[in-house]
């Protein structure tokens, strides 16, 4: 159990030797009360809900950093729309991670059908279509960011 300290208004809770507090408008406070409450035990899930900066490095295994500047891909920085997203959806920046070579699951993109395809290109500048892809059945073109559920480690 992490020790924490929860109110109507805001959390404390001890994590990876330091003390985390969230106020009540921050946009995981409800998550974080619920999983405190059951009794959860990960820390570092606590702390990525908690930071997202925490939380955006976890999901590129630190290729990406979000700070104060914006958001940086192995030291080159992303436009502000890749920032939004960062601060939005965090754990969807692991599509930063998608290299020309790779093999990617796409499911639910609404140009293309669902299956496996080997990314050809990405663009950094497209924070909505990074990736694009090509198939063994003759689907070649971008696809949505948020469509690619899984890179496919061989």
């Amino acid at each position: 159990m992490i020790p924490s300290i929860i109110t109507d208004t805001s959390i404390t809770f001890i994590a990876q030797g330091r003390p985390w507090v969230l106020a009540m408008d921050h946009p995981r406070f409800g998550e974080v009360k619920e999983l405190l409450q059951a009794g959860e035990a990960d820390a570092d899930k606590l702390v990525c809900l908690a930071d997202v900066r925490v939380a955006v490095e976890a999901a590129t295994d630190g290729a990406a950093v979000l700070n104060e500047d914006g958001l940086f891909l192995n030291g080159e920085k992303l436009s502000e729309a890749w920032e939004q997203k960062a601060q939005a959806a965090p754990d969807a920046m692991k599509v930063l991670l998608v290299s020309p070579g790779d093999r990617v699951r796409v499911q639910g993109d609404p140009d293309a059908p669902d299956g496996i395809y080997t990314v050809g290109d990405v663009d950094n500048a497209d924070a909505d279509k990074r990736v694009y892809v090509e198939s063994d059945e003759d689907f070649f073109g971008f696809v949505a960011n948020t469509s690619i559920i899984e890179i496919i480690k061989e």
